[in-house]
């Protein structure tokens, strides 16, 4: 996968999609998927980290390293209440992320995030961004998200929604339900993508974990390994056939928009 020029990048727009699992994109109904990975670099393969929960994937995500190095390694975390010290830390005292990162290098830009569980603000580092906010419900969190980048035109704006996950809880992972729930979501997905200028927008997709039955945590191929997509000008377009980590996405992007990455990050940018 090729990079894009910095200087002829102007936004990046990062969707989370907590819960949804390779074959949740394989079987269910998600034009709007195909349509990001027909334009960009792509794997239904990336690994995330153990345990497969949201809090220590997400805090992956953000950061570029895994549970052992950040500290994150359940959702029962909090800033002030932890196992693990973090190996390194940041502007907040928590191990430091694409936010604080950008923060440090590109101090004017608007910085924002907008998730719809509750628990993913937690893992954000506020002081560095414009705007964190919680709206619960991926509709709504959709609404909000396009309604600030109209308004503002942030350089980064993470969107994470949720009901991809409560499916997967209420109904398995691998019933009608659950693709039901994936294909309501993709639709959200191209309202998202629609709202952003193609030509000038890098749009990743992520997801922190899959299920098996109605559940994950476990160790399986199923809950470890989930889609990852890079779609936006300079993108060579194609499957991903080289070694992907969820890891491997905050330094991607940072490379992207010809800015450093942390030296305590372990992840690399993907070629």
């Amino acid at each position: 996968m090729t990079f894009l020029l910095a200087a002829a990048l102007s936004h990046v727009l990062i969707i989370g999609i907590d819960g949804l699992s390779a074959d949740g994109v394989r079987n269910a109904a998600t034009p709007n998927i195909h349509a990001l990975m027909d334009r960009g670099a792509w794997t239904l393969q990336s690994r995330g980290v153990m345990p497969t929960v949201s809090s220590p994937n997400w805090m992956s995500l953000l950061s570029g390293a895994g549970p052992e190095m950040h500290g994150v390694h359940s959702n029962e975390w909090e800033r002030f209440h932890f196992k693990i010290s973090p190996a390194c830390k940041g502007p907040e005292s928590i191990f430091p992320g694409l936010f604080s990162v950008i923060r440090a290098q590109r101090p004017n830009v608007n910085l924002a995030a907008i998730h719809d569980w509750q628990g993913f603000g937690r893992l954000v580092e506020k002081q560095s961004a414009n705007h964190v906010q919680h709206v619960k419900g991926s509709p709504a969190a959709t609404d909000a998200a396009i309604a600030y980048w109209k308004e503002h035109k942030p350089y980064l704006l993470f969107v994470h929604l949720d009901d991809v996950d409560h499916a997967g809880h209420g109904k398995t992972w691998e019933g009608p339900e659950y693709k039901a729930a994936v294909a309501e979501i993709d639709a959200l997905i191209g309202r998202l993508a629609a709202a952003v200028p193609a030509e000038k927008t890098l749009i990743v997709l992520v997801a922190d974990h899959g299920g098996t039955g109605t559940k994950h945590g476990s160790d399986t191929t199923n809950e470890l390994e989930v889609p990852l997509v890079f779609a936006g000008p300079g993108i060579a377009k194609g499957e991903i056939k080289t070694r992907a980590r969820n890891i491997d996405m905050a330094p991607t992007v940072v490379k992207a928009l010809g800015l450093k990455p942390h030296a305590c990050w372990e992840g690399a940018p993907l070629r």
